[in-house]
């Protein structure tokens, strides 16, 4: 019990959450669980992120524009490339889990903004986070698989030129903090999601999001608020 209690502890205080672990999970599963966290940690330190878990085969590419927080953690297959002008930075305790795509710059004859995630927030499984016009997700976030952020626009206007030669529009993605995005949404460029704030699975969101609301569909317009305790079908 007092091993237990311990072990809890470690895991709570390592994320930031009061929670504990299962109390179904036999002592077996906690074994494996711990050498897959120290295996991690030995990646990390490898990495030179001594601070964080690296799962398999992550990629972490130009590095000196990298900042990761303590405890943050990286899963199996994520892809980082940090090459921009505020770099790409992962708060304290934060996850990116397996698969994930963050991408600071798209090209290098313009370099992009960057890409902040907040302290505790969670990036989900397969994510694409474009930074080049900015991408500022904040604390205490959970962001669903399959979600897409995108913070540039192509230019069409020109019919007599093609698409790729016209150049791109940037604007600033903001996602406030203990905003809860689900799988497969899109958030696109010049978005800012306030504080609170619930996207339903799949929607494509091309407009502010008030605090609190709970907004759903393509385009995504609002079908809730959580301060009120409402939800209407979409």
């Amino acid at each position: 019990m007092i091993a237990r209690n311990l072990i809890d502890r470690l895991y709570s205080n390592s994320r930031g959450t009061h929670f504990a672990l299962d109390r179904n999970l036999r002592w077996n599963d906690i074994a494996v669980f711990l050498a897959e966290r120290s295996q991690q940690r030995l990646r990390g330190l490898l990495r030179r992120t001594p601070q964080a878990f690296v799962g398999r085969r992550a990629r972490l590419s130009n590095r000196r524009h990298l900042r990761v927080g303590k405890s943050a953690v990286i899963g199996d297959n994520v892809v980082i490339d940090a090459l921009a002008r505020e770099g790409v930075s992962l708060g304290t305790q934060c996850t990116i889990d397996r698969g994930a795509l963050i991408r600071g710059s798209g090209v290098v004859r313009n370099m992009g903004i960057g890409v902040s995630v907040g302290n505790r927030s969670s990036v989900g499984a397969y994510n694409v986070i474009l930074g080049q016009g900015g991408v500022y997700v904040g604390q205490d976030c959970l962001l669903g698989p399959h979600v897409t952020i995108v913070s540039e626009n192509h230019i069409f206007g020109d019919t007599g030129q093609p698409i790729r030669l016209q150049g791109e529009k940037r604007a600033r993605v903001e996602i406030h903090d203990d905003v809860w995005i689900g799988a497969g949404a899109t958030i696109l460029a010049g978005v800012t999601i306030h504080n609170g704030a619930v996207v339903a699975a799949g929607a494509v969101v091309s407009s502010d999001v008030a605090p609190f609301s709970i907004v759903g569909g393509i385009p995504a317009k609002p079908i809730g608020n959580r301060e009120a305790g409402s939800h209407t079908s979409s």
